[in-house]
């Protein structure tokens, strides 16, 4: 029957170790790690309270009666071993079945699993507080392909009675899953306090749940995974002198490996197992090695594979080894651990802030590499043109050592700027003019125009001769916005060479008819947000001018769509209304992707000029929106590989987010077609919403 004490290391092994085989006390030299070694009584040595199972109270056979009669039936195979003669083959199932259990039982079967499970919990408790890596993990941020993240969306979605929803289901889903993405963030920060709380509690069960896992293993009959391969190997006994034996009992190597306990082994990659069935006795499981083992490197590799103690037949075998205890184990389990989590952590750069970090473009030039012209056109004499040219060649040059400007055609000063824009010579009749778009806030003083020369792209920058007046200016502000006006056209134009360059001649069919709609939209923003990233440098003030054009760009809006909708009531003239919406939406987008970039494109600091932005735009709901933008823009330039023509066209999801906020709603319809929602509202109340609107 089933005692209160239960030996995980059975004492019919520990007998082949005892000090004195003759005395009635069976004791051996038990080595604790920090302790001297110890003589003591194999009873107290190896042993549990209720390890295996509580005492019968009906009865019935435990757990510890089932191991007590196979230990009677392994008694008499070890002793069958122990009686081969050295060196003679031995039936291979035999040491399979009485390898595997003796592995199996130990209490350090459970300290591994309770020390992995601890490591694994605590570093998902660490994954799980980085943000990214969870948005990673879940797909919040992928596009297209079955997520954890889409797929909850979906789920939640169809659990809803299709009578439920006010509108068409496509477009509901449409909106559910941009919004849970813009809104993932703040829920996410908002709930992992109670989720950490939960991990933490399942942590404190650990011992509870490992304790029940291991004895259902062991109550099996049925032979395991451990006795087929071990079966698979040749066994032998071999002779030593002043073995040890650690308390995971067999130790294993794999093909080039250290000696490991055989419970962390690569079953299909062993070689070599080894089970000391006595000081002066091993029992020698291997593929093909056929080399004696080396007691003293054994005895080593014995005590560093222990988890907590070893034992010898003489208090010198172990001499010197007892501080090794536990270290093999230890390093093992952090290599499994560290494995198992690897998939879940990110692979991204960041900076301390959480933005990651891209690499300078490494490409260096120098203006002598190549030419371009420059014009001042309606205005200037020869001194002050030959002064912009210094100034300009010298940005030029300074910029060249990080940037790709080799394309850059040339500049052109004028005082009739959106003219000028009109009418430059692109180089090719097919190629349409270009026009300064009007707006109703602001003024455009700069831009970038693709032109073929000699069969070769280039661009020319047309600005406004006010940012030449600024750049000959005694006063420093002014000075600086110029400098800083050329720099992000500059930086435009690295972008066009660094960047759009790689999806030429790649396919460039939209998903869908929703984004084939909209994502012209946003165009633009990928430039103007790396534009402004690249040129943040030389003048931190801008912050406040692109927070300015935002927060003028999303009243405008407000102010045209307003009327628009008016107009539409009475004309039923959709594509008028889509038209005036769509742009008025891109100039949003554009001055945004813009602030985005200026922001990260400054140190980190909890403030700059116009960083306030991103609390105003909370009058508009649209504060979370920005912060899921400037991460999508982000990541088409922090992670490798995601600058592609689908993430492109992922941003058009932005433009329908903006439409949403001034009642007009794509969706596709089941055959792929467009359909557009624009239900009726109170426009002259949309109107009046808008700061200086008029209605």
């Amino acid at each position: 029957m089933a005692g209160k004490r239960q030996h995980y290391v059975p004492r019919f092994l520990q007998r082949g170790f005892l000090n004195d085989s003759k005395e009635e006390a069976e004791r051996t030299w038990l080595h604790r790690r920090g302790s001297q070694p110890r003589l003591v009584g194999i009873r107290d040595v190896g042993v549990g309270e209720y390890f295996y199972s509580n005492l019968s109270v009906d009865g019935l056979a435990t757990l510890d009666d089932l191991i007590t009669a196979i230990e009677g039936e392994l008694g008499g195979d070890l002793s069958a071993l122990r009686a081969v003669p050295v060196g003679e083959l031995i039936d291979p199932r035999i040491s399979a079945r009485l390898t595997s259990h003796l592995m199996l039982r130990t209490a350090h079967v459970r300290s591994v699993f309770e020390q992995a499970t601890a490591q694994i919990f605590d570093g998902a408790i660490t994954l799980f507080t980085d943000l990214n890596g969870v948005r990673d993990h879940l797909g919040v941020d992928m596009f297209g392909g079955e997520t954890v993240f889409g797929k909850a969306i979906n789920e939640t979605l169809e659990a809803i009675p299709f009578e439920a929803w006010s509108f068409p289901r496509p477009l509901a889903q449409r909106m559910f899953g941009f919004l849970a993405r813009e809104r993932f963030s703040p829920l996410y920060e908002e709930h992992w306090p109670m989720l950490s709380q939960a991990l933490t509690e399942i942590t404190k069960k650990f011992s509870i749940h490992i304790r029940e896992a291991h004895n259902k293993a062991l109550e099996t009959t049925e032979r395991s995974r451990w006795e087929e391969v071990l079966a698979d190997l040749s066994w032998r006994t071999q002779a030593v002198f002043g073995a040890v034996l650690p308390d995971c009992v067999v130790l294993a190597r794999e093909i080039g490996q250290d000696f490991t306990p055989l419970l962390l082994s690569n079953l299909e990659k062993v070689e070599l197992v080894i089970l000391p069935l006595a000081h002066d006795l091993l029992l020698v499981g291997s593929s093909d090695v056929n080399l004696p083992i080396a007691v003293q490197a054994l005895n080593v590799a014995s005590a560093t594979c222990s988890d907590s103690f070893f034992i010898s037949h003489r208090a010198n075998d172990g001499a010197g080894l007892s501080d090794l205890v536990g270290q093999r184990s230890a390093t093992a389990i952090q290599a499994s651990v560290s494995d198992a989590l690897s998939a879940f952590r990110g692979t991204r750069v960041v900076k301390a802030s959480g933005i990651p970090v891209e690499s300078r473009i490494s490409e260096t030039e120098t203006v002598s590499s190549f030419s371009f012209s420059l014009t001042c056109l309606d205005f200037a004499d020869a001194e002050k043109a030959a002064r912009l040219g210094e100034i300009v060649k010298a940005i030029v040059q300074e910029m060249g050592r990080t940037m790709p400007l080799s394309t850059l055609d040339g500049m052109t000063f004028a005082l009739d700027y959106p003219v000028t824009l009109e009418t430059l010579d692109r180089g090719d009749a097919n190629m349409r003019s270009v026009h300064s778009q009007p707006r109703d806030y602001g003024r455009a003083v700069a831009r970038s125009v693709q032109v073929i020369r000699k069969g070769e792209f280039k661009t020319h920058i047309v600005i406004d001769s006010d940012i030449a007046v600024r750049l000959l200016s005694d006063d420093q502000d002014s000075r600086a916005f110029a400098i800083h006006v050329i720099v992000t056209r500059l930086a435009d134009l690295a972008h066009t060479a660094r960047y759009e360059s790689q999806l030429r001649g790649k396919s460039t069919m939209p998903p869908d008819k929703v984004t084939e709609w909209l994502h012209t939209s946003a165009l633009a923003c990928p430039g103007s947000y790396f534009g402004a990233r690249e040129s943040a440098f030389s003048f931190p003030k801008a912050g406040e001018h692109y927070a300015s054009m935002v927060r003028d760009s999303l009243v405008a809006a407000q102010n045209a769509i307003g009327k628009a909708r008016l107009a539409y009531r009475v004309s039923n003239d959709l594509d008028a209304l889509l038209s005036v919406a769509l742009l008025h939406v891109s100039f949003v987008l554009t001055h945004a992707a813009e602030w985005l970039g200026h922001r990260d494109g400054l140190p980190d600091q909890d403030s700059f000029p116009g960083s306030s932005l991103s609390s105003e735009l909370k009058a508009y709901d649209l504060n979370l929106w920005l912060e899921l933008f400037g991460r999508d823009l982000r990541s088409l330039y922090d992670v490798d590989g995601q600058f592609t023509v689908a993430n492109i066209f992922a941003l058009s999801r932005h433009v329908e987010r903006l439409l949403w906020t001034v009642q007009i709603c794509p969706w596709p319809m089941e055959d792929g077609t467009l359909y557009v929602s624009v239900p009726f509202g109170d426009e002259a109340a949309l109107l009046k919403a808008a700061p200086d609107g008029n209605g």
